[in-house]
């Protein structure tokens, strides 16, 4: 246990989610008090499903778009950590749904760094930002932080944008000691948001669904994916490290980058050792698009790196579904 974390009262906003849910196991293994600030608990959320998780953590119900709820809430309750996951999280719904998208994420931001900013408690905010920060990309190259980012065909993409942003702007104008966590796709036991391209293809398996993909993608582009239990492992450290590298923003992932039509294949393998033919029907890129971010920064700065290897965890993934989908 971390003298630290110990008794530290830490918020998670959005803490009930999928990566929030892991990052509140993680903290409280350290020994840290967690508090969740989020809308509800879904009954599949993993502090249901798995209740050692969610038994020790304390439910604030709340929405970050009310800037006032955030202001009482982290004053009464002494916070010293935010770790702000918060946010409108499926890309497909941005665009169906706009400024929701915007204000969940944009101002939900500028609403939680405001509120730590006026708490007398506070000392350490983490942002949740994306590797959709840099838009699409189609070159080979890794990317650093330092890339700026590019347009994107969806508004989930400079939703993120502007809470880095802002995140950046008030460690820079206020002094805080704010840390910035760019993450790449995260996948793992316990996901329950369908439209990702994992837990879609195991649904499809275990509902015995066609093995199809839909319209968003031909099934070449290249994502690096991270286990949700180094992304958990990420937050922590950049928190601990706030008073040396205030304002900066680091880059998480695996990097190495695998095309969607790979990953599909990989999840087929180990769901039963058969190879399915994926089906991926959008239009057909002359180039596919391309992200691999550059770790280089977390692990000079952070020593953090990578634990699970994505193979294996793929497999870890698919028995947990097939375990648990009775109660998803």
């Amino acid at each position: 246990m971390s003298g630290i974390w110990s008794r530290r009262p830490c918020l998670v906003t959005g803490g009930a989610g999928f990566g929030g849910a892991y990052l509140c196991r993680e903290l409280l293994a350290l020994g840290a008090r967690v508090y969740v600030f989020d809308l509800h608990v879904a009954n599949n959320s993993l502090l249901r499903l798995c209740p050692e998780w969610g038994a020790d953590v304390e439910f604030v119900q709340g929405d970050v778009r009310d800037l006032d709820r955030l202001m009482v809430c982290l004053q009464r309750l002494e916070i010293r950590t935010v770790f702000h996951l918060a946010a409108q999280p499926v890309v497909p719904i941005s665009n169906q749904a706009p400024i929701p998208t915007l204000m969940t994420n944009a101002v939900g931001t500028y609403n939680a760094l405001e509120a730590s900013r006026c708490s007398p408690f506070l000392e350490e905010f983490v942002l949740a930002s994306s590797g959709a920060y840099y838009g699409t990309t189609l070159g080979d190259e890794v990317i650093g932080e330092e890339a700026a980012p590019l347009p994107a065909t969806n508004i989930y993409a400079p939703s993120k944008v502007a809470a880095d942003a802002a995140a950046q702007s008030y460690a820079l104008a206020f002094g805080m000691k704010v840390g910035i966590c760019r993450f790449m796709n995260s996948y793992g036991p316990g996901d329950t948001n369908f439209s990702r391209l994992i837990p879609r293809a195991i649904r499809n398996l275990i509902e015995e669904d066609p093995f199809d993909f839909g319209d968003r993608d031909d099934g070449s582009t290249e994502l690096d994916f991270l286990h949700v239990s180094d992304m958990a492992r990420a937050y922590v450290r950049v928190a601990e490290c706030a008073d040396d590298h205030a304002g900066l923003a680091f880059n998480f992932g695996s990097g190495e980058a695998y095309s969607i039509r790979r990953v599909a294949d990989m999840v087929s393998r180990a769901f039963d050792g058969e190879a399915r033919e994926a089906r991926f029907s959008g239009p057909k890129r002359s180039k596919p698009i391309k992200k691999r971010l550059d770790v280089g920064r977390a692990r000079d700065l952070l020593g953090w790196t990578p634990r699970h290897m994505f193979e294996p965890g793929i497999g870890e993934t698919v028995r947990w579904y097939r375990d648990n989908w009775n109660r998803i």
